[in-house]
């Protein structure tokens, strides 16, 4: 924020116009224009008035009350709460969009402290002149239909949110720690950044780990508030939003509650909101609001009494922010996994955070769930999902997590979705990292500079800038529009469960990639007719077919199925390779295992069917050329078969789920954007009658692009598009009307 500084200083009713000691730094000053306490500030920036007392209060924090009445120039009143700014200092921040003269005139608890009491002054907003997205456009609101976010202006307002949680602490040194962090979300497009103002999640109260570089936020027993904690916090705060991000201040994670109680809740929340209310800001108003403290008895449960705690704070904090920023809260993964359900009166809220599990494919499921129940409800509000699948978590969670949630969830009504990275939302330091969660865990080290580079941050601004190409906010869902070319998956009976020979895999085995290999021919001037790959990995794998690889997949349960592979088969020797991963887990037992079936169908009628059993060969070192049919693996061990399919501990994968399935959104007869989460031929239904659509291939990985060419409906109105050889399972489809032979 560009703070414009007035300081009114009463000393026996006589206004002077002069700096005091201490407080908020402001980034920039602007002295006032005259000693009748007039200042000049530009639109949306930040006017601090500054006050000192002019009566001894033993305990002002907790003993006076400071408001300013803005009068804005169409008339309008609005009381800004003031704050404790240390000692005998207080301030007020007001902004407006309303160029004019704002007057106010202030209002205390203490009416005989002339220094507080009965001030006037004004602040004259004239137009902005920078280009600042947020200072340019305005604050955030809400769209007319009530589903997606926008400025002020009625700019559209993509929510890619990134996640902070503790970086308000000292491990993300000021300025050049937080800078360059900052920088690096500027530059990928992000918008949003959720940050805890000091009371963290995985921590006790009063944790050193939570400090920062003037202690804590609070007082011991929460006794009066620590002003030199929160100037340090102005900073980092300050910085977000003139670097275009919005801060999503989170006040405090729901466990504090209990420690608290809701009146010191208000407390803090009523600080904030004079603090950072005056900012472009929206209020989250608790982290994990339903989830009680980790050590608690019968832990993890729904805990509908902090809940009910919150919704008071919720509504305390609706009726006394001026600026109306947009409110919400932060659910655990228990229950509706919605914000809906993480307060007893939703329509205290503006839009609805989503927590749909930290995992593997599996989160998708409750992640559309959890969505598409929301946008149903009512009052009807955007949707966003803030918490799913850190990338790197527990140094297992692939990027194509994020990709996967993020695509289903645009293309399925959502405004927006907020990325995670572990090593950053609780920053780790190299050698310092954030050390152990009370109930003993550890989420993993790496360290924030390294995560800041994981590549799921990349490939989801890929998305959204992909996005943002066409009027993305009018898109509809059509799931209609598009279907895997697929019949059921393969059948895996008699095959069995393989891996390499160490202990028992079946109850637990070493992390680590283990490489498979199984030879197999086809007849000589054998034609074929299609050949169909299906494998599963506990907890991941990478299929190779001689040499060429196929895909991956780490969802075990219901395992990967790859169609049309026949090209890459031949007649004579062939090799189908594996290299499967078990990867760390937070739990006593880790089994590991392997299983898989190539069905090749011949022109003839015949068919050959190459099943996991002891026959294969695997080996715990990576060799050059592994994949290649030409590759000698007499030295390498036999695999272990640990049990048939069907049986325990893995019993029969599953079929895949409803949610495993291409989503469709677009604008019927422009544009359709289409995302297909696996690496199969997919029909495109529903095109209309003499439409020519030019199609594009988007990678969402590295956003290259490949055209298609121009694409048309049979008479049913459908065209089948194959994928192409990559690397990663998923791919998207873009079809616009218009543009060369479209």
């Amino acid at each position: 924020m560009s703070l414009s500084i007035l300081l009114a200083v009463a000393a026996a009713a006589i206004l002077t116009c002069r700096p005091t000691a201490g407080g908020a730094q402001p980034m920039h000053t602007t002295v006032p224009q005259d000693s009748a306490g007039s200042v000049r500030v530009q639109q949306g920036h930040v006017a601090e008035v500054r006050f000192v007392c002019a009566r001894e209060h033993e305990d002002p924090f907790n003993q006076v009350t400071l408001d300013i009445i803005v009068t804005d120039p169409e008339g309008c009143e609005l009381r800004v709460p003031g704050f404790w700014a240390a000692e005998d200092r207080w301030a007020v921040r007001y902004s407006s969009s309303k160029t004019g003269m704002h007057t106010y005139r202030t209002e205390c608890s203490d009416p005989q402290d002339t220094g507080l009491h009965g001030v006037t002054g004004s602040i004259q907003v004239v137009p902005y002149s920078g280009d600042s997205p947020l200072y340019h456009h305005g604050p955030l609101r809400l769209s007319p239909d009530r589903r997606h976010l926008q400025h002020n202006d009625g700019t559209p307002f993509f929510w890619l949110g990134d996640t902070w949680w503790m970086a308000l602490c000292h491990r993300l040194r000021w300025p050049e720690e937080f800078e360059t962090l900052t920088a690096d979300r500027v530059e990928k497009g992000f918008t949003v950044i959720q940050i805890v103002a000091g009371l963290y999640p995985d921590m006790p109260a009063f944790d050193e780990r939570g400090a920062n570089e003037a202690g804590f936020p609070w007082e011991p027993d929460y006794a009066r508030i620590r002003p030199e904690y929160f100037d340090l916090a102005d900073r980092r705060i300050q910085h977000l939003a003139d670097r275009g991000l919005t801060p999503c201040i989170v006040g405090a994670w729901g466990y504090f509650l209990p420690w608290m109680g809701v009146d010191k809740a208000k407390q803090h929340w009523r600080y904030l909101i004079a603090r950072y209310g005056a900012l472009p800001v929206v209020w989250c108003i608790a982290g994990e609001a339903n989830l009680p403290y980790y050590l608690t008895e019968g832990f993890p449960f729904d805990d509908r009494e902090q809940v009910t705690g919150w919704t008071q704070v919720a509504r305390y904090v609706r009726q006394i922010d001026p600026f109306h920023r947009l409110m919400s809260t932060h659910p655990t993964g228990l229950g509706r996994l919605s914000a809906r359900g993480a307060i007893d009166d939703p329509s205290l809220i503006d839009f609805d955070m989503l927590q749909t599990g930290h995992g593997g494919r599996e989160v998708l499921a409750p992640s559309i769930d959890t969505l598409r129940w929301s946008l149903t409800q009512s009052p009807a509000m955007p949707v966003l999902n803030s918490e799913v699948a850190y990338e790197a978590l527990l140094d297992s969670i692939p990027a194509e997590v994020q990709r996967l949630v993020f695509w289903a969830s645009m293309l399925s009504g959502a405004a927006g979705q907020t990325y995670g990275a572990n090593g950053i939302w609780q920053v780790n330091r190299k050698g310092q990292p954030h050390g152990q969660s009370p109930h003993g865990g550890n989420y993993g080290t790496l360290p924030w500079d390294e995560a800041m580079h994981l590549p799921g941050s990349t490939q989801l601004s890929l998305g959204k800038r992909l996005l943002e190409r066409y009027n993305w906010q009018t898109f509809e869902a059509h799931p209609e529009w598009a279907s895997f070319d697929t019949e059921a998956p393969i059948s895996l009976d008699g095959c069995s469960w393989i891996w390499f020979p160490e202990g028992n895999p079946a109850a637990d085995a070493p992390t680590g990639k283990r490489l498979f290999r199984k030879s197999f021919h086809l007849p000589k001037g054998a034609e074929l007719a299609g050949a169909v790959l299906r494998v599963s990995a506990d907890d991941a794998f990478t299929a190779y077919l001689n040499g060429r690889e196929v895909g991956g997949g780490a969802d075990w349960p219901a395992g990967e199925t790859f169609s049309d592979v026949g090209s890459l088969l031949h007649e004579g020797h062939n090799v189908l390779g594996v290299a499967a991963e078990n990867r760390p887990a937070p739990v006593p037992a880790n089994p590991a295992g392997l299983i898989a079936c190539l069905k090749a169908d011949l022109e003839d009628g015949q068919s050959l069917r190459v099943i996991s059993d002891g026959e294969w060969r695997c080996c715990k070192e990576e060799a050059e050329g592994w994949a290649e049919p030409e590759f000698d693996d007499s030295a390498w061990e036999g695999a272990m078969t640990i049990a048939l399919h069907g049986d325990a501990p893995w019993g029969p994968l599953k079929a895949r789920n409803e949610f495993e399935t291409p989503y469709a959104a677009g604008i019927p007869g422009q544009v359709r954007v289409i995302y297909l989460p696996r690496q199969e031929a997919a029909i495109v239904h529903h095109i209309e009658p003499s439409a020519v659509y030019r199609a594009t291939l988007f990678d969402p990985v590295d956003g290259s692009e490949t055209d298609l060419g121009a694409v048309s409906g049979d008479a049913d109105g459908m065209c089948t598009l194959t994928p192409p050889s990559a690397d990663h399972s998923d791919w998207v489809l873009v079809l616009q009307r218009g543009g060369p032979e479209a």
